[in-house]
């Protein structure tokens, strides 16, 4: 849709925020929170994307952050992520289940050593970090196997993704805005300025719109004029009950899935599709060319081949597993960027559209970052401060000139 700012719209707000998962939902509380009349346009159901499938872990040691400006934001999201989630559980009255616990990033083989050995040595001047053989790891928690060779000891965070989406939405409601369960068709603009949104259902009149649709967000680009290079990237992992008392740590390996105990007790073991654990070389530059233009291929659907890999793999890091009970298997896509990094920020050639989206397998590590991120933009019209910004804009992927 190109030109429709000639129409009457009655339904009006200041903002709309397109995608009600963990990114969308932080965006959209926060701006609520300052004052402003916000949309939620939803077209599935709140946390139906990645953030409903994602480990929730908020660890900065591994391969998912790129170093530089990528690692920094990092940084900063799991700096603020306790503070937020307080500020969220106040005003949703929703526990979105964020927990600290000691995280070894553990070794079961060379590769795996030399991995996160790299890790330390990078990262030990800004993190707390220490390497613990594998005796100490199984002092720590003694069902890890006796394969373990040692690991990269060091406090982190995990949360609930599907309920800080929950959360989050509720919350915007509590302060006076809305969700609306429709799917998003276009955009309405005058000239070079965004004024509203259709929707399956009708418009929107608004002065911004927020673009969080995660791995669907190439749906725009016919509406927007600007290339979104983000492709979806398959994930899968189990959820598990495992007899016992609970465990004392977080488990994190590069070749064979993570353990993750949930606030709840709920396991999530094993990954699928993520950036190690796929095989890709995760030190290159670019995943994919930004500007193929190739459908995107959505696999949403878990396989019981991938279940079997999965376990084979954790049933190594932890032989204790084979007594778990397997309560859910989960499957979905994340929104992968052509260069691995979070695309956040207004376009060029449209005012009053900001995207936030690509954030990879680290979506809802960032979402508080960047839900400050683009309410700073939108509010006070300017970057958020000790943030690297710049290296996330939509402009870095500006078109060739004649394309």
């Amino acid at each position: 849709m190109t030109q429709r700012g000639v129409q009457t719209v009655k339904d009006t707000a200041d903002t709309v925020v397109v995608g009600a998962g963990v990114v969308g939902g932080v965006i959209s509380h926060l701006l609520a929170k300052a004052g402003q009349r916000v949309v939620i346009l939803e077209g599935e159901s709140v946390g139906a994307g990645s953030s409903g499938h994602g480990h929730g872990v908020v660890s900065l040691i591994g391969k998912d952050f790129r170093p530089g400006p990528h690692f920094e934001l990092g940084c900063v999201g799991a700096e603020i992520y306790p503070d937020y989630v307080t500020e969220l559980i106040e005003d949703s009255g929703v526990d979105p289940m964020y927990h600290r616990l000691p995280g070894l990033s553990l070794a079961i083989i060379d590769e795996e050593e030399r991995i996160f050995r790299e890790q330390l040595e990078l990262h030990k001047d800004r993190l707390e970090l220490r390497w613990i053989d594998g005796d100490e790891c199984r002092k720590l928690e003694p069902r890890i196997s006796i394969e373990a060779r040692g690991a990269v000891l060091y406090e982190h965070g995990q949360v609930d993704g599907y309920r800080l989406s929950l959360a989050s939405s509720r919350a915007v409601e509590l302060l006076g805005g809305r969700l609306e369960m429709r799917k998003l068709v276009g955009i309405i603009r005058a000239g070079d300025r965004v004024v509203g949104i259709e929707h399956t259902g009708g418009q929107i009149a608004c002065e911004t719109v927020v673009l969080a649709m995660g791995a669907w967000i190439r749906e725009a680009e016919a509406w927007i004029g600007w290339p979104i290079p983000v492709r979806p990237l398959h994930g899968e992992v189990l959820n598990v009950r495992l007899p016992g008392p609970p465990m004392r740590a977080f488990v994190l390996t590069a070749r064979h899935g993570p353990i993750l105990q949930r606030k709840d007790g709920i396991l999530l073991v094993g990954s699928l599709g993520g950036v190690t654990m796929s095989g890709m070389d995760v030190d290159a530059k670019h995943v994919f060319d930004p500007y193929d233009t190739s459908p995107p291929v959505f696999d949403l659907a878990p396989h019981e081949d991938n279940a079997r890999f999965m376990i084979d793999r954790a049933l190594r890091v932890m032989p204790a597993l084979e007594e778990a009970e397997l309560v859910a298997h989960l499957a979905g896509v994340r929104p992968l960027s052509a260069d691995r990094m979070p695309i956040i920020g207004p376009i060029p050639s449209l005012r009053g559209l900001i995207l936030a989206t690509g954030h990879g397998t680290k979506g809802i590590h960032l979402a508080p970052i960047t839900g400050r991120m683009v309410a700073e933009l939108v509010l006070n019209r300017r970057n958020h401060e000790g943030v690297p910004s710049e290296a996330f804009l939509p402009s870095r992927f500006q078109p060739p000139v004649g394309a």
